[in-house]
Order: C-alpha cells, then structure tokens, then sequence
C-alpha cells in the first residue's frame, strides 16, 4: 500500500495551543472509522499521549479512543483526515521527523491487521 502517502507533505502546521498533521488512509477503498486505529504519533522520537490527540475527518472530530464505534463514519481514500494534537512544542519554521503508526482492519477481510509505519521530515507552517 502507499505508505509513503499516509503523512501529508507540508502538513504540519502550529495552531494554537498545539499543532495539526493532515494523514491519508493507506488502503484501496474506503473504510469505516472503526476499523483504523491511531496506534502511536512522535514527533522527534518523543512519542505523543494518545489523551493530547484527536482525529478530524468529514466536519466533525474524535478522541482517539472514539473511534472504534464510528461504523457509520467512513474515510475515503480522497479524503484528509487530521491530527489535532495539543502540544506547544513546535515552532514556526522548525524542522521535525515525525511519525506516525497506522493498524487497518479491514472488516471483509478477517482477520487482516495492516500496521503501518512511516517517518516524515516536516517543516512547520
């Protein structure tokens, strides 16, 4: 799959109290938000606390944790989804590695867990 696809060139942008990351969904077709889990986000090799994020897609946002009852709520592949994280640690015009760790679980394939792990140097805008 597009691994290298699933963190959005120039998509690190800071806002307010902390910063966002536009992703993109590493699969063929659609699939219900239950079904992809936000494993692990770092930025530097620091990781970030899964309570300081939440996912953003179609006007609406979750906590991570959320997610799993989402069944009705899909990501299409054309679709940016994004990180909202709460954490102050980065500047305009910095540099950072940042990576993150996608699972898929495709419900017409059973049993299937995709885990997917990509690191991306970022400047923030």
């Amino acid at each position: 799959m597009m691994v290298d696809k699933i963190i959005e060139d120039d998509s690190l942008r800071a806002q307010g109290t902390g910063f966002t990351l536009g992703i993109r969904l590493p699969w063929y077709r659609a699939l219900p938000l239950s079904t992809v889990e936000v494993v692990s986000v770092a930025v530097d090799r620091q990781p970030i606390a899964p309570e300081k994020i939440q996912f953003a897609l179609n006007g609406q946002q979750w906590r991570l944790p959320e997610l799993k009852r989402l069944t009705h709520e899909f990501w299409f592949i054309t679709d940016t989804g994004e990180l909202r994280i709460d954490d102050a640690r980065l500047e305009r015009g910095s540099e950072h590695d940042v990576e993150l760790v996608l699972a898929v679980y495709p419900p017409y394939i059973k049993g299937l867990q995709r885990l997917l792990r990509w690191t991306k140097r970022l400047a923030v805008h």
